[in-house]
């Protein structure tokens, strides 16, 4: 049960049920109070008439107060749907169009909802002045008076400082913490560290400015009760000034939660003062196009099952799915042809007994579940994209942990065909199966996809626009792969830059800065303030600019397109290894913990030169990323993934337990039985046995300090 006002006292002489501060009532005959009992309520309504909602509480007695039973106020009432059976929650997005061949759809935004993202800013905007005033309340200087001190006092020194060094590496640059719009006090003490520091590694500093400094911050105080009760009450301050700017609920949700977030950001990023608090959204912000509506059903959800009734979910209804011909598109066959482009109208009452109602169509690739429950539907517009999200809450199979268990052995190396990122050992069949970043392949369709494999050879778009990506290429010579026309991409600019510098020094000569040897693109540009005069100068470096601009347009395109097919590729083959499990009667793998941090402890070392040289193919795979997305994928075929420690697992040998020097080889023969070890698969066997023997698992994080014949010999796989 969950009363915000009081608690139920139940009086077992008088037989009276007390609520708060509300006179008491007789309670009915044949109802049982003892302590322990469950009582069963149900709400009722201001006008009286008894609502459909339901509530459970516990008596519970006290032995100060004997014969006096309570329901406490803030006790929980038991879930329906519990996660110990496997319900949770997922999310499902659409992408969702403004308008679309073959449906009928506005366009355009209606009136109503215009001014509903006018009025969500308005909050936004109200709710980062009371945030900002909060904040200047709590430095008892005034902020024009810190402003004052730094632009008349230590930005004057810091440039005579820097005249007076001329050409010197000593200078010191303007601090931007104190050239916010907000300066505080915690900027002028990280000033005035820095210049502690610079003194006592005996590097020059303005001679008096570290006194002058440490002296104006010692006069105050800082006093953060103003923002500590900004933060205190902030669902209270943002439901006051929701309801004087008259939103209505589905308006306030997208904007209290979205602040509430990078308030939450900036305290756990343990963020300076001066920085990363929510800004005021002015016109000009790329951010203040960006919008949303959050229906909340605020009850157990609704049957999922009603989007496809003629009725549809509250304020939101779906139409009957639309031919592929009817859009414009062929006859679509493998996954495509489960995707339906669908009509959606949002009908919410509005004022005067009227309807608010904007129709957009949906691409919905796939269903809700069935038995699920839609806690919430949202339409949120993001970077000039419209998305349609359900909340949903359904139960997943619960993970069953049996006898045997699957071993993964992540890891990178470079093959014929592309980049191995993952050794799976399968114990019932004895058999293994390779992740692999096929870089060889061009992408096929779905039906004719290699099941552990993720293509990132040339797209069609890639083969179209060949010449944009890499100048140099001709008719005849194969097209790189993705991992090869992003090195490419990246270094043409690297190319365009050093072709700026060798101009640059032609021209400078003895002038040239000796720091531009490591100069990069803001170093150059720093050039180019130094030297405006020089019109020799000033058209180098804006032939450059222009260029680098482009080339860095073309390198975030591309970079974009191809981490959502490494994005995509590591969720199909998610899934690729959790079917194979199921199929297999396996419903546990065990994988390495903390397997990147030791590699990058262990990358300098001596043993490890080919890790060293695969630190590229590393970064490039994202095997932390998709590690985290198998863990996500598991739980939804109720597979267990358990952690074991990543020690020895590559050196022990599978078959006598004989533990081998490291090597940098991928095979080696075992010291003591002489057969050959492949090292991922002998680490992917060994994790698949200890995480089925924890004896066994015990005693191989201590092999190296004991002798591999105090390891009992398993039986031989």
């Amino acid at each position: 049960m969950s009363f915000k006002n009081g608690s139920l006292v139940f009086d077992l002489i008088k037989r009276t049920a007390t609520f708060g501060k509300l006179p008491p009532v007789a309670v009915p005959d044949g109802v049982t109070l003892e302590d322990g009992a469950v009582l069963k309520f149900q709400l009722v309504a201001p006008d009286g008439s008894l609502r459909k909602q339901t509530r459970t509480g516990v008596l519970r007695a006290n032995e100060k107060q004997p014969g006096i039973l309570r329901i406490a106020g803030m006790s929980r009432t038991a879930r329906k749907f519990q996660a110990e059976d496997g319900w949770g929650y997922a999310i499902y997005k659409y992408r969702a169009y403004f308008s679309h061949p073959g449906l009928k759809t506005d366009g355009e935004l209606p009136e109503w909802l215009k001014g509903s993202i006018a009025r969500q800013k308005a909050l936004w905007n109200r709710m980062a002045w009371l945030c900002r005033e909060a904040r200047r309340d709590c430095s008892p200087v005034p902020t024009n008076e810190i402003i004052d001190f730094v632009q008349n006092t230590i930005l004057p020194e810091i440039d005579g400082f820097n005249s007076a060094l001329g050409r010197s590496k000593e200078k010191i640059k303007h601090p931007a913490k104190l050239k916010t719009e907000m300066p505080g006090l915690d900027g002028l003490w990280s000033f005035a560290v820095e210049l502690r520091k610079r003194a006592e590694k005996g590097r020059a500093v303005p001679a008096g400015l570290h006194d002058r400094v440490v002296e104006f911050v010692r006069q105050f105080r800082t006093d953060y009760t103003p923002y500590n009760n900004f933060i205190a009450n902030f669902p209270k301050i943002a439901e006051q000034e929701a309801k004087r700017l008259k939103l209505r609920h589905f308006e306030i949700r997208p904007t209290v939660n979205s602040f509430k977030t990078v308030l939450d950001c900036h305290r756990v990023n343990k963020a300076p003062w001066s920085e990363g608090w929510p800004l005021i959204k002015y016109p000009d912000d790329p951010k203040s196009a960006n919008w949303g509506l959050h229906y909340n059903f605020r009850k157990a959800g609704v049957d999922s099952a009603l989007l496809e009734s003629r009725k549809g979910l509250p304020g939101l209804t779906f139409g009957p799915p639309i031919k592929p011909s009817d859009t414009g598109h062929q006859a679509m066959t493998g996954i495509a042809s489960r995707r339906a482009m669908r009509e959606v109208e949002i009908s919410i009452p509005g004022e005067n007994r009227e309807h608010w109602n904007f129709r957009f169509g949906v691409l919905q690739h796939r269903p809700l579940p069935d038995a699920s429950h839609v806690k919430e539907w949202k339409l949120i517009f993001k970077d000039n994209e419209l998305w349609l999200c359900f909340v949903v809450e359904l139960q997943r199979p619960i993970p069953a942990p049996g006898p045997l268990a699957a071993g993964l052995d992540v890891g990178w190396r470079r093959t014929k065909d592309g980049i191995c990122f993952g050794t799976l050992y399968e114990p019932a069949t004895k058999t293994f199966r390779e992740l692999i970043i096929d870089l060889q392949k061009s992408p096929n369709d779905h039906k004719d996809r290699v099941p552990f494999r993720i293509n990132l050879g040339p797209s069609r778009w890639e083969k179209r626009n060949i010449i944009q990506l890499i100048p140099d290429w001709k008719p005849g010579d194969p097209i790189p792969s993705m991992f090869e026309t992003r090195a490419a991409l990246q270094g043409r600019r690297n190319d365009c830059t050093n072709a700026a510098k060798v101009l640059l020094r032609k021209h400078l000569g003895e002038r040239l800065p000796a720091w531009l040897d490591n100069a990069g693109r803001r170093g150059l540009l720093k050039l180019d303030d130094e030297f405006g005069d020089d019109t020799t100068v000033h058209g180098i470096l804006s032939t450059w600019r222009q260029e680098d601009e482009q080339l860095g347009k073309l390198v975030r395109l591309y970079f974009s397109r191809s981490t959502k097919r490494l994005e995509y590729g590591q969720a199909q083959v998610a899934h690729d290894v959790c079917r194979h499990l199921l199929q297999k009667g396996v419903t546990r793998l065990i994988v390495e913990t903390s397997f990147l941090a030791k590699t990058s402890r262990n990358q300098d070392y001596e043993d490890h030169v080919s890790l060293k040289r695969s630190q590229k193919y590393r970064h490039f795979a994202a095997i932390g990323k998709f590690m985290a997305v198998l863990k996500n994928t598991a739980v939804k075929y109720g597979i267990m993934v358990d952690m074991h420690e990543a020690t020895n697992t590559t050196r022990i040998c599978q078959y006598c337990n004989r533990l081998n020097p490291s090597t940098e080889k991928e095979q080696f023969i075992c010291d003591n039985c002489g057969r050959l070890i492949k090292q991922g698969q002998n680490a992917a066997v060994n994790l698949s046995r200890f995480g089925c023997d924890p004896e066994l698992a015990e005693m191989a994080l201590h092999a190296g300090r004991v002798r591999s014949s105090n390891l009992r010999n398993p039986q031989t796989n």
